[in-house]
C-alpha cells in the first residue's frame, strides 16, 4: 500500500526545491521529511529524487509524481461532489510563454471568478509542454502538438498568429530603409532560447529561405521581446495580438504583413473526474474563441 504521507513529502520537496522548505510547509522536521522519502525509495525499490540543483524526479519518481497529481485532483472532485468544505488542491498546468504574455491572464481572471482553486503554472515552450504533461508533473497543458497523451484528451483551440515587426528606427539603421528578405536576414533578430524554433520556421515557411539564427540574440522574455523591438535594437517575430496598439500607432512596422506564421494551439488534459479541471477547460475554450484565429 502506498505511504501517502511519504508521497506528500516527495511532492513538497519537488515543489519547493528543498528539504528544509518542504519541511516548513508540511510542519515537519527536515529529518522527518528525509526519513519518509528514504522509506518511500525503499518501498519503490529505487531512488526517486535526483539530488542536484534543481532537484528533479528520476523516471521512477516521475511515475510517483503523476500518481500523486492524479490522486490529488480525484480527491478534489470527490470532496466537491460530496459538498464538503475543504481546501482545494492546487491545479498544476503547463502553459507556453506567449500565451502567458497575451491571452492567458484573461483565463485566470475568469476562472478565479467561478472557482477558488489555485493554479500552479509551469511555463515552457509550446513544443515542450506536452512532454511535461507526459511526466505527470502537470495534469493539463497548452501545446502546439495535437496528439493526446496516453490517458488524456486534447482539443484544438485555434492558431496563434505571429508577424515580423521592427521599429522605424531599426528600419533606418539596420535595413537602410529597404525592407527585403536579404536586408532582414543580415540584421539582428531575436529568439527566446535554444528551444525557440519559430524564427527558423518563419524564415523557411514564410520567407522561403534556409533557416539561419546566427544573427539572433537570445532573450527569454515574451514581454521583453516587444521592449527590445521598440528600442530599435532588433526585429522579432511576435504574436500579432501583442502588438496591435503599437502597429496601429506606427510605433512598430510589420515587415512582411502578408507573411504571417500560424501556430496551432491545443489544450491537453488527463481524463479525470474533476469538476475543477472541467471548469478550467470551459473557460479556456470560451476565451480562445475571441483571441485565437
Amino acid at each position: 500500500m502506498m505511504d501517502y504521507k511519504a508521497l506528500s513529502c516527495f511532492v513538497a520537496v519537488l515543489r519547493f526545491q528543498g528539504f528544509e522548505r518542504a519541511a516548513d510547509y508540511l510542519g515537519l522536521t527536515q529529518s522527518a521529511v528525509s526519513q519518509r522519502i528514504k522509506r518511500l525509495e525503499q518501498d519503490c525499490g529505487g531512488p526517486i529524487l535526483i539530488r542536484a540543483r534543481p532537484i528533479s524526479a528520476t523516471p521512477l519518481g516521475e511515475q510517483l509524481l503523476a500518481h500523486a497529481n492524479k490522486v490529488a485532483i480525484l480527491e478534489d472532485g470527490l470532496f466537491e461532489s460530496l459538498q464538503q468544505e475543504h481546501s482545494h488542491q492546487p491545479l498544476a498546468i503547463a502553459i507556453n510563454y506567449d500565451a502567458l504574455a497575451t491571452w492567458f491572464p484573461q483565463v485566470l481572471s475568469a476562472f478565479s471568478r467561478i472557482d477558488e482553486t489555485r493554479l500552479h503554472i509551469k511555463a515552457a515552450d509550446q513544443g515542450k509542454t506536452r512532454e511535461i504533461l507526459q511526466t505527470g508533473e502537470v495534469v493539463a497543458c497548452l501545446s502546439q502538438l495535437g496528439t493526446p497523451v496516453s490517458g488524456g484528451e486534447s482539443v484544438f483551440l485555434g492558431n496563434m498568429t505571429y508577424e515580423l515587426v521592427a521599429s522605424p528606427e531599426f528600419i533606418r539603421k539596420h535595413l537602410d530603409g529597404v525592407i527585403s528578405v536579404a536586408t532582414v536576414m543580415s540584421a539582428p533578430s531575436l529568439i527566446f532560447d535554444e528551444f525557440d524554433d519559430l524564427w527558423g520556421r518563419y524564415q523557411d515557411e514564410c520567407l522561403q529561405v534556409k533557416a539561419d539564427i546566427r544573427n539572433s540574440h537570445w532573450y527569454p522574455s515574451s514581454h521583453g521581446f516587444v521592449e527590445m523591438v521598440m528600442g530599435g535594437t532588433v526585429c522579432a517575430l511576435v504574436p500579432s495580438v501583442q502588438v496591435k496598439k503599437e502597429l496601429k500607432e506606427g510605433q512598430l512596422v510589420s515587415l512582411f504583413p502578408n507573411n504571417r506564421l500560424s501556430v496551432p494551439l491545443y489544450w491537453h488534459w488527463y481524463k479525470l473526474n474533476s469538476p475543477v479541471l472541467d471548469r478550467l477547460t470551459s473557460v479556456i475554450l470560451s476565451t480562445t474563441r475571441n483571441t485565437l484565429s
